[in-house]
């Protein structure tokens, strides 16, 4: 099989705290030994030193130690090597008994050295293979642990390292898709803007032409933002300003809006533009043969940790049998939902009807400390 894929980082192999962990564990393992053989010395009245028995754990742990981080080290290297789980086993098989064997093997030599050294136990040489075996299971197990750890810890990291690679691509597709909805509201801003200018170019030009200065100003400020999914409250307000004196303009008297703001939300953060497509859906549906004056109030107030923005008018509404497709006949309602929704998933709340006169567009958005 292929080795670990280049762009894999390198700490994602780091055994440090593997091996610390493991560590621990084996020093634990021969504390509980050493308990046991004292206990057992007594009761078996061997009369072994105390000093051979403390030591013999000393050169067990360390001999130990060391044949765990070679075991480690092989686990890893098959984890690069991304061998399927049967032919790892296999390999375990293999060579869980020249391994322990050669651990046993190295664990008697050093003690006997050290008995010839101090002279305080005995110097005879145990039957090797018998040795072995009478170790082997517990040699067999602590192999088996180390394997086993080394394994979870790897597979663990592995998992939260696609986890979080998982999450950083829905994240940038995200900002795409944020991106994508921000950037069709500015031609259909723009286009229906135009449209207010051009209506405006036949009964007052020195008025159109002040509409296109401010409409520049408007767009500069849009333009800026196009980075930046979410802005203040305040800064939302002041751009839908401008956006209500440009059709105000217009419709001259026939247009009234009022503001009904609570000064503790100002600061809150809101989705750039979320606030201009219901504005100017009000104005484009609210006027008719029958409703030739519109007056509309724009309301933001915190409710139940929640920020509710609420644009409201005494224009002609819609028809009932209408409301369920309201969301689908008009860019500004759909992408302004598919925004919200792209967002906050489902902790928002943007609904839209009649009040007979007039329509209300509702949405409630949670109130974050941190954004």
């Amino acid at each position: 099989m292929g080795k670990t894929p280049k762009h894999q980082p390198a700490e994602a192999w780091s055994g440090k705290p593997l091996l610390i962990g493991i560590g621990i564990m084996y020093a634990f393992i021969q504390l509980t030994t050493l308990t046991r053989v004292y206990a057992l010395n007594y009761l078996d009245n061997l009369n072994s030193p105390s000093s051979e028995i403390i030591r013999d754990r000393l050169i067990a742990t360390i001999v130990g130690l060391t044949f765990i981080y070679l075991i480690v080290t092989i686990s890893r290297y098959f984890l690069r090597r991304n061998w399927p789980g049967f032919r790892i086993i296999v390999a375990h098989m293999l060579m869980v008994v020249p391994i322990t064997f050669c651990w046993y093997f190295v664990f008697g030599r050093v003690a006997l050295w050290f008995c010839q050294v101090f002279q305080d136990c005995e110097q005879n040489v145990d039957d090797l293979v018998y040795g072995y075996l009478l170790n082997a299971n517990t040699l067999t197990m602590v192999y088996l642990l180390a394997v086993a750890v080394t394994y979870t810890y790897y597979y663990v990291r592995r998992d939260n390292e696609n986890q979080l690679q998982q999450s950083k691509m829905e994240t940038k597709v995200l900002q795409a898709r944020m991106k994508m909805l921000r950037s069709q509201l500015h031609p259909h801003f723009l286009f229906n803007t135009l449209n207010s200018v051009n209506s405006l170019m036949d009964i007052d030009v020195k008025k159109a032409q002040v509409m296109i200065v401010d409409l520049a100003d408007l767009l500069r400020k849009v333009l800026d933002w196009k980075d930046t999914q979410k802005v203040t409250l305040k800064d939302e307000l002041s751009l839908l300003q401008r956006y209500v004196d440009i059709e105000k303009m217009r419709f001259s008297e026939d247009l009234s809006v009022d503001w009904e703001i609570d000064e503790t939300v100002t600061d809150v953060k809101v989705p750039g533009l979320l606030l201009q497509p219901l504005v100017e859906n009000a104005i484009h549906h609210g006027f008719s043969s029958d409703h030739l004056e519109l007056q509309i109030k724009i309301a933001a107030s915190r409710e139940n940790g929640h920020l509710v923005l609420r644009v409201s008018d005494d224009g002609q509404g819609f028809l009932e049998e209408e409301k369920e497709a309201i969301f689908e006949q008009g860019t500004g309602l759909q992408n302004t939902r598919e925004r919200l929704r792209t967002m906050y998933d489902k902790d928002f709340r943007f609904d839209v009807y009649n009040t007979h006169p007039g329509v209300i567009s509702e949405v409630a958005i949670p109130i974050r400390k941190k954004e």
